[in-house]
């Protein structure tokens, strides 16, 4: 049942297990092996492995590679819960898009597309490596709406500024307000202290008469 198994980012006692899947698929297993933190995996509660996906990060672009599906019956489902985790982790690391060379359906499936020139030319460097056709998938606006979005984000700081200048503003309206009314106490406390004084004057002197 492959829902016994949850993605997560593979860990140093995953590697074993992971060797033996990129094996299983004909892939470098050496040469992956030393970057095995770039892996999401699909683990059980017993740490057993059923799927392998790799995202390498240049710039703000991600690549997917070395895909590894131990239930070849399942590979699609385990293949949506590594892209549920991965494209999660994309997001939060705002990148604009990611690229793979994996041939399987599902990814077309979700919304990886050939790439046409002008966005292949945005191609990182580092992923240029190996045979296959090159599909992307888009995460946020680039271009001019991401310009549009920059800039409603600078009329959001602005506004938030200008809140924040509004409330330090009427903090210092209050605090001066706080620093009257002690005056006022203090002023008040130091008469009633001189006149408490005075009448304790006169009233010994009066005794001190009788």
């Amino acid at each position: 049942m492959t829902n016994a198994f949850q993605a997560r980012r593979a860990t140093v006692e995953d590697v074993s297990q992971l060797r033996a899947l990129w094996e299983m698929e004909g892939l470098p297993a050496a040469q992956f092996e030393k970057r095995f933190t770039d892996f999401h995996v699909a683990a059980n509660d017993q740490g057993e492995l059923a799927a392998a996906l790799g995202l390498e990060i240049a710039d703000n672009q991600g690549r997917l590679y070395g895909e590894a599906v131990a239930w070849p019956d399942s590979a699609d489902e385990l293949r949506a819960r590594l892209w549920r985790r991965i494209e999660g982790v994309a997001r939060s690391q705002t990148l604009v898009r990611v690229w793979t060379s994996l041939e399987a359906p599902f990814w077309k499936g979700v919304g990886f597309r050939k790439a046409p020139e002008d966005i292949l030319a945005e191609l990182p460097p580092a992923f240029e490596e190996g045979p296959g056709q090159w599909l992307f998938r888009p995460l946020r606006a680039t271009g001019a709406a991401d310009d549009e979005i920059d800039k409603q984000i600078a009329v959001l700081r602005a506004m938030s500024q200008a809140e924040t200048e509004q409330l330090m503003e009427r903090a210092r309206v209050m605090k001066l307000i706080a620093l009257g009314l002690i005056t006022v106490v203090f002023a008040a406390f130091a008469v009633w202290v001189v006149y408490y004084a005075r009448l304790r004057t006169r009233l010994k002197q009066q005794r001190d008469r009788e």
